[in-house]
């Protein structure tokens, strides 16, 4: 444990556990938001709603996902943090790979 210098700015184990959902889900809305554009851009869409729908409700739909999942990790994290983690990571983790598949770095060709 490191002496206090009396700032008011000592880490504590409590606020990095705290803090660790608000870093998940600024992570989780980067990595949809990157998926979102180059979906639009790619000429064939794995994702059948994006492929198929007009650009501007293929954006609604994924600002609507976007607010639905953070809605429900705001609703089970007071009494499920773990499982709110999860839902977060594997958010993050779709957005990613969602978004290298519509770029050239994707060895799925469709």
């Amino acid at each position: 444990m490191t002496p206090s210098d009396g700032d008011g700015f000592e880490p504590t184990e409590t606020s990095t556990a705290r803090d660790l959902p608000v870093v998940l889900a600024a992570a989780f809305v980067v990595a949809q938001v990157a998926d979102a554009p180059t979906a639009l851009v790619v000429s064939r869409e794995l994702n059948p709603i994006i492929g198929v729908a007009p650009p501007a409700v293929s954006i609604v739909l994924k600002v609507a996902l976007i607010l639905f999942v953070l809605a429900v990790v705001r609703v089970i994290g007071p009494r499920r943090p773990v499982l709110a983690r999860v839902v977060l990571v594997v958010g993050i983790v779709a957005g990613v790979v969602g978004a290298i598949s519509n770029t050239d770095l994707t060895p799925i060709r469709g």
